[in-house]
């Protein structure tokens, strides 16, 4: 336990919507289907019509929606780890046989990528909160953190980022996210030219023990990204990304990193989380559970079963 009063503190997605409306999954499901339909391209933006309307053949009707749709191509990478794996099994003598399931393996990935790329483009744009909204989560902020002077860990289920850059607002000195706050790594973003950025933290040591506040984004963040061998994975600055360049380089293949976030829908999320940042992310939030002397809950409908499972030992009192 450590010195003072701690506090573990979870963010669902109610947070967000109480201080931009427009956060509300329904909204959002029904934005990404009209610019899905409304896309240009060839067999890539057929295929993702295509998935989205098996998905909803309704279109949005309710907040439930949003894990329907992302699910249809969160689905697609586990098309992806078969038919790597296919690929691998097959007799090296039939090339054209091996060559075949690659490029069919390639083409479910920009399936996945150009589906995904609208969901988070549509968040990324209401990443905001309006003047008199910021103050109110300002305001929760030093509340939460000016009551517990102890340890203060954040599990963010949302991939926004109005809790960041409140926390910088109010307690930047005290504050470790994700994001290394020293260690950088290059990659090639929306104008195919190789910039360098903050890598995340790759283990709970890179943590600094002077930082009592820390953030974790437990299902990924609009900001986490990687290459896709998993080589390289780096924490984007939210200006890269908020002109829309880097959402369209996702889907004109002219990037070499991906967002990294738990997309998925329900009976796929645990399968997710088991990676890479995310498993990191969860076990620290567990740690942080195990040590408050308080937990705090906010804006979250108890529906992930991952989440469930950490917040399954004995609260406090």
């Amino acid at each position: 336990m450590t010195d003072g009063r701690s506090v573990a503190v979870l963010a669902g997605n109610g947070l967000s919507i109480a201080f931009n409306p427009e956060l509300n999954l329904q909204s959002i499901t029904e934005e990404v289907l009209r610019r899905i339909e409304e896309a240009d391209g060839g067999d890539v933006v057929i295929a993702m019509k295509e998935l989205a309307e098996r998905a909803l053949p309704d279109g949005a009707t309710s907040a439930a929606d949003f894990e329907v749709l992302v699910g249809a191509f969160g689905a697609e990478s586990r098309t992806l780890d078969v038919l790597d794996t296919l690929a691998e099994l097959t007799q090296p003598a039939d090339e054209k046989l091996r060559k075949a399931i690659q490029r069919v393996s390639r083409f479910a990935e920009r399936v996945r990528d150009t589906g995904i790329s609208h969901v988070l483009e549509v968040i990324a744009e209401r990443s905001h909160a309006y003047v008199d909204e910021a103050q109110s989560l300002y305001d929760l902020v030093t509340a939460i953190t000016g009551a517990f002077d102890g340890k203060v860990v954040i599990a963010n289920l949302n991939y926004d980022t109005l809790l960041l850059a409140s926390l910088l607002t109010v307690c930047q000195p005290e504050l470790a996210d994700m994001g290394h706050g020293y260690r950088h790594v290059k990659v090639v973003v929306d104008d195919q030219v190789e910039r360098t950025v903050q890598a995340l933290r790759s283990s709970s040591d890179d943590f600094p023990r002077s930082k009592r506040v820390q953030l974790l984004h437990i299902h990924g963040s609009l900001t986490f990204w990687a290459t896709r061998d998993g080589k390289i994975h780096a924490k984007l600055p939210k200006e890269m990304l908020d002109d829309g360049d880097q959402w369209r380089a996702v889907r004109e293949r002219t990037t070499n990193v991906r967002p990294v976030v738990v997309l998925a829908n329900r009976k796929d999320k645990a399968e997710h989380v088991a990676q890479f940042p995310f498993d990191l992310a969860y076990t620290m939030f567990a740690d942080g559970l195990a040590e408050a002397d308080h937990w705090l809950i906010i804006g979250y409908s108890f529906k992930d079963d991952p989440v469930n499972a950490a917040l399954s030992l004995d609260p406090p009192m």
